[in-house]
């Protein structure tokens, strides 16, 4: 034991053996924070996925004068609408799959009779071969009657802006509702409307909550994996380098 105490002594004199502990502290400590935060992650989906449930068994409700706040999860929420389009507020959100086909969500801006404006999903289009040619969309020039579910789109911590781009339909990068708003001069509720109509042209895609608890989860696993196997290889590590300190000392 004197020996070994003796090695840790020596091993302790290096600046290097601290500076490769230390790192290795910090590093198994943010994998354990990455797992931390996957649970907590896993743990609101769940919650999102219950009340996804709760919002569509009930009964549809008039969209018309429908009070909701920005703290209301409105996800599966299912309304009747009356909407009458806008001319040229119209908009491709880029970056979409949809069954292995890569191509934008088509989206249009609707008025209802109290003045809201809400944007209307029509439905995912194909990318075309150019990046610069952008896809023909067969926009709504009458209104809308019928019925439909509500959903808000999940904002990338990493980059949430708009990003418009000066096009043609217009191009955005994400759905940031708030700053689409400031970009046209409109007020816009916070949610999209997606049409339940059997005659449907375009696709559309449901994914009101685009990963689910399970998966949050199976990755919290592989961070605490990551951080174990860290720990043990830097035990071997300690082992070895004071076992080799102690034959120095012989």
């Amino acid at each position: 034991m004197k020996t070994i105490s003796s090695s840790f002594v020596g091993l302790s004199k290096q600046p290097m053996f601290w500076l490769a502990l230390i790192l290795t502290l910090v590093a198994i400590s943010i994998l354990v924070n990455l797992g931390m935060w996957q649970l907590e992650r896993a743990k609101q989906k769940s919650e999102m996925q219950k009340t996804l449930q709760s919002n569509q068994q009930q009964a549809a409700q008039s969209l018309n004068g429908l009070d909701i706040d920005s703290s209301t999860n409105v996800n599966g929420v299912s309304v009747t609408a009356d909407l009458a389009p806008l001319a040229n507020y119209y908009l491709l959100l880029d970056n979409q799959t949809y069954n292995g086909d890569v191509g934008y969500l088509a989206l249009q801006l609707m008025r209802q009779s109290d003045g809201q404006h809400i944007l209307l999903e029509r439905g995912f289009i194909s990318a075309t071969l150019s990046r610069s040619v952008l896809p023909q969309v067969e926009w709504l020039t009458e209104n809308y009657q019928g019925k439909g579910r509500l959903y808000t789109r999940s904002t990338n911590p990493l980059s949430d802006a708009l990003m418009a781009e000066n096009t043609t339909p217009l191009r955005i990068q994400n759905l940031n509702i708030a700053q689409l708003s400031e970009y046209w001069q409109l007020p816009i509720e916070a949610y999209v409307l997606q049409p339940l109509s059997s005659n449907w042209p375009y696709l559309q895609p449901w994914r009101p909550i685009p990963m689910s608890a399970d998966k949050h989860t199976g990755y919290a696993v592989q961070w605490f994996a990551m951080a174990m196997a860290l720990g043990l290889l830097t035990l071997i590590w300690l082992w070895r380098a004071l076992k080799t300190t102690t034959k120095e000392s012989l």
